[in-house]
């Protein structure tokens, strides 16, 4: 999830030669992480009386855009992927990356695991176990296959455990993929797509732990199980293929050896393939059926970026919101539950519910939809601002020249 984008790619012999920076590729973060907090906001279903099962036309239309807002972590994987091979820079050394990745990652990470710590302290009256705390704050709650550890502290940062386990491989797997053929490339990156659709399956057809487990924070049964989910989803080994995809189309733009559609078909194919999902078995909504459109439109922007074709996700607002969208995915489901939990009584004191059982009407419910955005926007900016990007510098690498930001 990195911030800044270099272009300048490693390997310069064999590769292209792009100008500027993939500007395109830091807005797109911001649409992923748009989508996460959508499916988390849209489960507030204020214009839904508590316990019905008529929703109302804004929480289904809310549904049908943000129902499988999950996908937004495996752009972020596709992605971190390729950003993080067409920065790679000649001579660095895994020492050097290592401590770029710990200064951009984990100060917002420890800021929002406090946050979180805080949040739960406040609602249960008791801390959380000193266990799990340790396992968060070692980034190992991903390798869990328990939604209480996984799920535990702040549910999102379950992600920062795979990208650790993804930025501990990357040295390996980089230098193994900038020395193969363009065609290992590109039977490398068919490969990580079959992965997600074969091993869900043959996942299914060999466990049999399906039971769901009491107190869930998210229901498992859809998809198997707990054990199915945890390991379709959560399980670093799992997706690492989005990562590994990630690193063999970066090698292959570099090398102007992929061919693939431009920026307005990817773009269709990524919105069609979202929607899609909401009525395929959840089994494939969580990786399988977004793989190959948010492939393609990584490539098609990047390619974009280089050649200086028309991309939507270019202009300094964009790209602006693309910073700030590692601290909004942080900071939002936190932000979310612990208002959320009170917000139809707050509603109900100021007059605007007649009861905290009531529907709200559904200018109400896209109001505070948006008033969420709006305030999670701008505590990410905060935690941007005076969080990330002081502690980058305080912590990167201090000698020689870092090999992107």
């Amino acid at each position: 999830m990195a911030t800044l984008i270099e272009s300048r790619p490693a390997d310069a012999g064999t590769s292209v030669a792009p100008s500027g920076r993939l500007d395109s590729l830091t807005g797109l973060r911001w649409w992923a992480a748009l989508l996460v907090f959508g499916e988390h906001a849209g489960k507030l279903a204020l214009s839904t009386a508590p316990g019905s099962d008529d929703p109302s036309l804004l929480d289904r239309f809310l549904h049908a855009v943000f129902g499988t807002g999950f996908v937004g972590v495996s752009c972020f994987f596709i992605l971190s992927g390729f950003v993080l091979a067409w920065s790679r820079q000649p001579g660095d050394t895994a020492r050097r990356f290592w401590q770029r990745r710990f200064a951009k990652i984990y100060p917002v990470f420890f800021v929002t695991t406090l946050l979180a710590i805080v949040w739960i302290a406040s609602s249960t009256g008791a801390l959380p176990g000193w266990q799990l705390i340790l396992t968060h704050l070692f980034l190992l709650q991903s390798w869990v296959p328990d939604q209480s550890v996984s799920y535990g502290l702040n549910p999102v940062a379950w992600s920062l455990g795979c990208e650790a386990f993804f930025y501990f491989c990357f040295p390996a797997l980089y230098a193994a993929m900038a020395k193969a053929r363009t065609l290992t490339l590109r039977w490398v990156a068919a490969g990580c797509v079959a992965a997600a659709f074969v091993l869900p399956y043959l996942a299914g057809r060999v466990f049999t732990l399906k039971a769901p487990s009491a107190g869930e924070a998210i229901s498992t049964e859809s998809i198997g199980g707990p054990f199915m989910y945890w390991f379709v989803y959560v399980f670093p080994v799992m997706r690492l293929a989005e990562f590994v995809c990630g690193i063999a189309l970066a090698c292959l733009v570099r090398r102007a050896a992929w061919r693939g559609p431009g920026v307005p078909v990817s773009i269709v194919l990524s919105v069609v393939a979202i929607w899609l999902g909401t009525y395929l078995p959840e089994v494939l909504q969580r990786v399988a059926v977004t793989f190959v459109p948010f492939a393609l439109l990584i490539a098609a922007l990047a390619q974009a970026d280089v050649a200086g074709r028309w991309s939507p996700l270019r202009s300094r607002f964009m790209v602006f919101l693309g910073e700030i969208s590692f601290a909004l995915y942080m900071v939002q489901l936190i932000f979310i539950v612990w208002t959320g939990v009170h917000l139809r009584d707050w509603l109900h004191d100021l007059g605007l519910l007649p009861s905290p059982a009531a529907a709200a009407p559904m200018w109400l419910g896209l109001t505070a939809f948006l008033l969420y955005l709006v305030v999670c926007a701008f505590f990410a900016w905060v935690l941007y601002t005076y969080v990330e990007k002081p502690m980058m510098r305080v912590l990167r690498p201090r000698s020689g020249r870092p090999a992107g930001a």
